[in-house]
């Protein structure tokens, strides 16, 4: 278990992903930088963003799931499939910020109400097996320092 002090340092990580995505792509004024591919095998910055966007909600599903249910299942997803089947190649990066941003709120609304005996529930994820309220936060500051190195990289390139 997290002492508190680095749990609170975990939430304002969460906290501050959405002001550094802002900083990184504040300055971006040609639209084809969001469209490059450097990496065949990975998104392109349009598709990080609406990735990032469609991902709060489903980390923060859950979340719920755990908090209300004794071992729920947390069912894998495909993000390649998602990001076709919700079209991400042609998003607008400003409305998937926004949308970031708005589910990164509720995300953290709802993580700063798990009380201390809360962190330890587990849910069954599908691919990776039991994780706990714990585990769930530490993977999407994991999920966002990800993304955040791919950014540098795509804007480096």
């Amino acid at each position: 278990m997290l002492p508190d002090r680095i749990k609170s340092y975990l939430l304002r990580d969460l906290e501050v992903t959405p002001d550094l995505l802002d900083r990184l792509l504040g300055e971006v004024t040609d639209p084809a930088v969001y469209d490059r591919r450097p990496d065949p095998e990975r998104f392109t910055l349009r598709e990080v963003l609406a990735h990032l966007a469609d991902w709060e909600a489903v980390f923060l599903q859950r979340l719920r799931q755990t908090l209300a249910q004794d071992n729920p299942a947390l069912i894998g997803l495909d993000e390649w499939q998602l990001a076709l089947d919700r079209d991400y190649a042609h998003a607008d990066p400003a409305e998937c910020r926004v949308r970031f941003r708005r589910g990164r709120q509720e995300l953290l609304a709802a993580l700063r109400g798990v009380t201390p005996g809360q962190w330890e529930r587990v849910g069954i994820h599908s691919e990776i097996g039991p994780v706990s309220v714990e585990t769930q936060a530490v993977m999407i500051a994991s999920h966002d320092g990800y993304h955040l190195q791919q950014i540098l990289e795509w804007l480096r390139a």
